[in-house]
């Protein structure tokens, strides 16, 4: 296989046996290695998930990941629903949610 530019790879590309993922840095959309995107200068992050059960008002999710110092990104699966206090130690995050009428997904992305 001849060299190939990163620019030149398609969406979640494979060469020599590792995946690129595309991701914009500098306004440019360039390839990263998928799993590494601190190899072009970005942060790599790890995601942790669960379910906020209905009627539940706070969720803990836990993951050696986290830390006191760590930026969280907080994702759900039903738009508006966010939580109304977070708090973080050390290997864990307790979310705080108005109740729900039905189970929604929680993610957050640690980084």
């Amino acid at each position: 296989m001849g060299k190939k530019k990163i620019s030149q790879l398609s969406n979640a590309a494979t060469l020599d046996g590792t995946e690129y993922i595309p991701m914009v840095q500098n306004g440019a959309t360039v390839k990263a290695p998928a799993g590494n995107v601190a190899a072009l200068g970005g942060a790599s992050y790890t995601d942790v998930t669960g379910t906020l059960a209905a009627g539940s008002t706070s969720l803990v999710l836990s993951d050696a990941s986290i830390t006191t110092s760590s930026t969280l990104d907080i994702y759900t699966d039903v738009y508006g629903v966010n939580p109304t206090a977070v708090t973080v130690s050390t290997g864990s995050v307790t979310l705080t949610f108005e109740a729900q009428q039905a189970a929604i997904a929680v993610k957050v992305r640690v980084w």
